[in-house]
């Protein structure tokens, strides 16, 4: 049994709390101050939350409004009597509703970085169709201006389950093909890695040349391209681009 305390000053309450469910431990993280606040965990199972007067969610959202104090954890400690049996992103969420929302950092598109723990939690059809629309690649800031959403969304990057998409840039040879007309040719790997980090197929792609222009081309994929940028004749004409030049490749929003 642990009896030594720290101060929540140099630790995140939440991510501690996380950290102690997330390695399966049993027993209770005590927050001592004015009052005691204590949560109690069978192999990071959560089964019982309190605080003074306060029980369940309403106890860890208190605490979470105000971390402060000191804490240890009991290991091997039971609950007589506990009142849940619950995951901890479960309880989580619902207290972080109960505080003000927190500030969306992500604006962009991203995507959810453990679909297990979010397919485990209770969503509505309305939250569905949110986490589909952020599966899709829709930028968090068009989503976010629904209030209700915004909120959601907090909620999950707080946990840190909502993490920003990024498109690796591709440095590719320019070569030849006759196979195709007016579209460019990106290698199938590349197009299905852009794929997965955006959530959407590629149609459009942006070419930076050794000039620095950057040019837009319609895109599809080709099982053989390789590390080549494959263009056809009236491609390499319309862009200047000679075979052989080293160019800048990613993708880019389509063209209206």
């Amino acid at each position: 049994m642990t009896r030594s305390t720290s101060s929540l000053e140099t630790f995140d309450f939440l991510e501690l709390l996380y950290m102690l469910t997330e390695s399966r431990r049993t027993g209770v993280l005590r927050v001592f101050r004015d009052q005691e606040f204590q949560a109690w965990l069978l192999e990071g199972r959560v089964m019982h939350l309190e605080f003074g007067s306060l029980k369940g969610v309403q106890a860890l959202a208190d605490l979470l409004g105000d971390p402060r104090g000191r804490f240890n954890f009991e290991e091997g400690q039971l609950h007589p009597d506990p009142h849940l049996d619950t995951d901890i992103d479960v309880v989580a969420m619902e207290a972080l509703a109960e505080l003000p929302v927190p500030a969306l950092l992500l604006q962009g598109p991203a995507r959810v970085s453990s679909p297990e723990r979010v397919a485990r939690m209770p969503w509505t059809l309305r939250q569905q169709d949110i986490l589909r629309d952020v599966e899709a690649g829709t930028p968090l800031n068009e989503l976010s201006q629904d209030p209700d959403a915004l909120q959601m969304l907090s909620r999950l990057a707080r946990l840190g389950l909502l993490l920003p998409r990024k498109s690796r840039v591709a440095r590719l040879t320019v070569a030849v093909t006759r196979e195709v007309k007016r579209v460019a040719v990106i290698d199938e790997t590349i197009m299905r890695r852009w794929r997965d980090d955006l959530g959407r197929h590629v149609q459009h792609i942006a070419v930076r040349d050794p000039q620095n222009r950057v040019h837009v081309l319609p895109a599809t994929s080709g099982m053989t391209a390789g590390a080549q940028l494959m263009l056809p004749p009236e491609l390499l004409v319309r862009t200047r681009l000679h075979v052989g030049d080293a160019v800048l490749v990613q993708p880019a929003a389509a063209v209206t």
